[in-house]
């Protein structure tokens, strides 16, 4: 049986335009694969019909081998599967602090406490524990209290304090926002992260410690992780394979380390070429 994300020709369109067509692609447990391609080339759009905001016209996407349906998802299917999006404030209401913004999402899902099974600081790989149908291994504890903690775990893991559940967004920087945004991603446990261009609003200095984080949780959690950027740069400090996507469709997919030195299409070849380089003056 397939093990982690599985797309098998998968086809979505938008009217008669077909946008992504054939796209099969593996993401292993642990691994993060880093998705790329210039605009207008579907990156998005295959985010989006992973995480089941738009229906596929063909194929199917797969998690451990069981198929998620392509529209109306179940709550299990969609907690399986989680968005971590451009723009933090997306998924963060400015109106809530971020302890109530957290709190709704532990509620609505009936969750409390940490799964039973691991903590957040221990540096081992936990092991995976959702099957699409199954309930999961996390204690439904549903008071206040233990919401509340579980928020404070969940920040920890990205690396804030609890006071931060006090908060207000507005009041964190751009960095610290977007690891918030991690924490909510990660709440309900999923099996699978889609990173849609997660530090591409962030300065150069704030991108290393996210790409450091995201890199650490995929290994510690054992997510499989979709990573979408435009920047190459980003691309090869964090993936561990790279597949690039043009007009749609899947031209390439390579290990970083060979896609980066010997890249095999023509299409990969001009996106490397195209990566400004700094050239030093002589006297």
């Amino acid at each position: 049986m397939s093990s982690g994300l599985e797309l098998v020709d998968v086809g979505v369109a938008y009217g008669p335009t077909r946008v992504i067509d054939a796209v099969s692609l593996q993401v292993a447990p642990g691994r993060i694969v880093g998705l790329v391609g210039e605009s207008g080339s579907g990156k998005t759009t295959l985010a989006k019909a992973i995480i089941g905001s738009v229906p596929l016209a063909s194929g199917s996407i797969r998690l451990d081998g069981v198929e998620l349906r392509s529209g109306h998802r179940s709550r299990e299917e969609r907690r399986a599967v989680q968005l971590v999006q451009q723009d933090p404030f997306a998924s963060l209401n400015p109106a809530l602090t971020i302890g109530s913004v957290l709190d709704e999402l532990l509620r609505v899902h009936g969750l409390g406490a940490a799964p039973s099974h691991t903590h957040p600081q221990a540096p081992e790989k936990r092991p995976r524990s959702r099957n699409i149908g199954s309930k999961g291994t996390f204690r439904e504890l549903g008071d206040r209290g233990s919401r509340r903690a579980r928020s404070a775990e969940l920040l920890g893991l990205v690396g804030l304090e609890a006071e931060a559940l006090d908060r207000y967004p507005r009041q964190f920087s751009g960095g610290q926002r977007q690891r918030i945004a991690i924490a909510r991603a990660l709440a309900v446990e999923p099996a699978v992260l889609v990173a849609d261009e997660p530090t591409s609003s962030l300065d150069v200095s704030v991108q290393k410690t996210v790409l450091e984080l995201l890199s650490e949780l995929a290994s510690r959690m054992n997510l499989a992780t979709l990573f979408i950027s435009h920047d190459l740069s980003v691309i090869n400090a964090v993936c561990d394979h790279v597949a690039v996507l043009q007009g749609g469709r899947l031209v390439e997919v390579a290990p970083s380390g060979r896609f980066f030195t010997h890249p095999e299409h023509p299409y990969s070849r001009a996106l490397l070429e195209a990566v400004p380089r700094i050239v030093k003056e002589t006297p």
